[in-house]
């Protein structure tokens, strides 16, 4: 399954902790269109390189699924950086 939610958190020592959640499924909608287009081209590439276009569309949705339960930790002595993908 794709992630559907991503939470950004970052603090300094000037301004504290902040935290943005960011539904990832409205960010889905936005490129569905983008996919539709892409899709067909895929196809046609992976005939070009000789991919088996089945597989190439089985990696892409294996990448976007390994997407889900990724934790980004940046740490500084000043500030601190979090990016969750659930």
């Amino acid at each position: 399954m794709i992630p559907l939610l991503a939470t950004v958190g970052w603090s300094d020592s000037k301004h504290g902790k902040h935290l943005v959640w960011i539904p990832l499924f409205l960010v889905w909608l936005v490129l569905l269109p983008l996919g539709a287009v892409l899709f067909p081209l895929m196809f046609v590439v992976g005939l070009g390189v000789r991919v088996n276009a089945l597989r190439l569309y089985g990696v892409g949705w294996q990448i976007l699924s390994s997407l889900r339960k990724m934790v980004i930790e940046v740490e500084d002595a000043e500030a601190t950086f979090v990016l969750s993908v659930r």
